[in-house]
């Protein structure tokens, strides 16, 4: 929750500022000097993600109870890159964003001595984006897409261990500010809302049988990986922070 307070108070001071740095400029672009509209950019930037893995991160609290010193998965961290076209006269843009997603977390100790918890993968979006305030100096947008997504997983127990992969169709929405220097480079700074949850993993590798790693019910061969005997869920949804460097053309 203190993590939500904090991404909300950093999306409305982003907000605030856009909106009173644009009406004091006096000027959403509409012409004069060189015009961006029509414009191609590319952008690449880093973000966090709060992906919270509560099936996985249940599973590492059943190997702290056997003596574990390990740490649950807390954020990810995501790497994106970007094309974008913004429509000509027209407040509009179209981007086109892929990026790759990392979480883990390790540990020593407990029944299987040393424990490794990985999760890496992809998500593709192609996003409406929408220009309600500019000047020259500041680009104030709203966005929202729909976009797929595939995690890879494996977990390490010991001499046992597990490989999974699951993938899932989601939606994004937020907000973002563009700071130009001059026109063609811009600081990037965007919140948003992602919903893409993974309800079902399937088992792509690994030597463990059921009951071999702490928390995991069903693993092995060709399988859906379970915990408790239901389906184990991983997710890519959560609230991300993301900082870019986006280049006008």
């Amino acid at each position: 929750m203190r993590t939500l307070n904090k991404v909300g108070l950093f999306l409305s001071t982003v907000l605030i500022v856009s909106v009173f740095t644009a009406q004091d400029a006096n000027a959403q672009r509409r012409g004069g000097g060189r015009s961006l509209s029509g414009d191609m950019a590319i952008g690449l930037g880093i973000s966090t993600v709060s992906a919270g893995q509560d099936d996985l991160n249940g599973a590492i609290d059943d190997a702290i109870n056997t003596g574990a010193n390990i740490k649950t998965l807390g954020s990810a961290w995501e790497f994106y890159a970007n094309w974008s076209y913004r429509f000509s006269g027209t407040m509009y843009a179209f981007v086109f964003r892929p990026s790759y997603f990392m979480q883990s977390t390790d540990g020593s100790g407990g029944a299987a001595g040393s424990y490794d918890y990985k999760l890496t993968g992809y998500t593709v979006f192609p996003i409406f984006r929408l220009y309600p305030l500019e000047n020259s100096f500041i680009k104030f947008y709203m966005q929202t897409g729909l976009g797929y997504g595939s995690l890879s997983g494996s977990i390490s127990a010991g001499a046992k261990n597990l490989d999974f992969k699951g993938s899932a169709f989601g939606a994004m929405g937020g907000i973002g500010v563009d700071f130009c220097f001059t026109d063609s480079h811009c600081l990037t700074v965007e919140g948003n809302l992602r919903y893409m949850p993974i309800e079902r993993n399937l088992t792509t590798g690994g030597n463990c049988s059921s009951g071999d790693i702490s928390g995991i019910s069903q693993c092995g061969g060709s399988s859906e990986v379970e915990r408790n005997g239901s389906d184990l869920k991983t997710t890519m949804s959560g609230v991300q922070g993301l900082i870019g460097y986006t280049m006008n053309f």
